[in-house]
């Protein structure tokens, strides 16, 4: 049976980074190892980001975007296919507007059934996620964190390692009392905190092991219209040494709607290239090899002309 790990989390929390890590040391360890990336929209960004890091050490498969049909037709013909090469490892990125339990029914079809079982169940919760998320928001994340078999707290800053306990205790609260919201027959009792690039080989055990929750919990409908939506910008006009008060602006602005998530490519004057990657408490800008003229922003109830002035203005 082919272990395959989920790895979830609300827009922004740094799925995409963390995997680049774990896919790795699993590498070491002398896995064979495939992602595929289901992310929120139909344009390949993360797919990029990770073959700038993995290279040929993954074999990497993307999920267009579509609607929930379309998206879980697309998902199980990608695991098919994989499962039929031999790797023995399969990490799932999902987009961060996903219902867990969707993905664990879809192994229990066949063919999958007979191919994969649950490795772990691993949610991603950023330090600085939103405290007033939506009502729906909220629930994705309850839904996410009540499977996990392991939370990582993502984000957390070392500038406040003097405080950390402090902080992983504010976490545990907000996350307990959005279980508790929705009836959840879990708690969580201990966070993983993460910090980039100090993933050690007890850790990667740890992880892989972590398994999954049955946590269950009261279902809240998650609308297909109207909430959550991405919107792609190609081509835009834009001064990469004012793109950081731009972004800032856009989260700022409450005519824009509620802004969660602003990732994309910048280049400067000397064509080299910049991944964005951007929430209202963190604007990330770092250089990678190659880009694609784009920028997605994820939130909902989105004005595009406005957002597009202040990318432009």
């Amino acid at each position: 049976m082919i272990k395959v790990d989920l790895v979830t989390g609300f827009l922004g929390a740094g799925k995409t980074t963390f995997i680049k890590e774990y896919a790795a040391k699993l590498v070491e360890r002398g896995e064979r190892v495939a992602i595929i990336v289901n992310d929120y929209g139909a344009i390949n960004v993360d797919r990029l980001l990770l073959e700038e890091t993995l290279g040929e050490m993954c074999h990497l498969e993307m999920v267009i975007g579509g609607d929930a049909d379309c998206t879980r037709r697309r998902l199980k013909t990608k695991l098919i296919a994989v499962g039929m090469d031999r790797y023995t490892r399969v990490i799932v990125e999902p987009s961060g507007v996903f219902e867990v339990d969707d993905f664990f029914d879809m192994l229990y079809e066949e063919p999958l059934e007979r191919w994969y079982e649950i490795g772990s169940v691993i949610t991603l919760v950023e330090a600085g996620i939103e405290r007033d998320l939506s009502e729906e928001g909220r629930y994705l994340l309850a839904s996410q964190i009540s499977k996990a078999g392991i939370v990582v707290l993502s984000k957390l800053g070392e500038d406040i390692s003097e405080q950390k306990q402090i902080y992983v205790n504010q976490m545990l609260d907000y996350i307990n009392d959005s279980l508790l919201l929705y009836k959840c027959t879990r708690s969580v009792k201990d966070l993983y905190v993460w910090e980039r690039n100090h993933i050690t080989k007890e850790d990667i055990e740890h992880i892989q092991s972590a398994g999954y929750r049955s946590g269950e919990m009261v279902k809240f409908p998650v609308s297909e219209e109207g909430g959550f939506s991405s919107l792609f910008f190609f081509h835009l006009k834009t001064d990469i040494d004012q793109i950081e008060d731009r972004i800032k602006s856009i989260f700022m602005d409450e005519q824009c709607g509620n802004v969660i998530r602003i990732k994309g490519f910048i280049q400067n004057t000397a064509g080299k290239w910049f991944e964005i990657n951007a929430t209202r408490r963190n604007n990330n800008m770092s250089q990678i090899t190659i880009g694609q003229d784009l920028f997605i922003v994820i939130g909902e109830g989105l004005d595009r002309d406005r957002i597009e002035r202040l990318l432009t203005c």
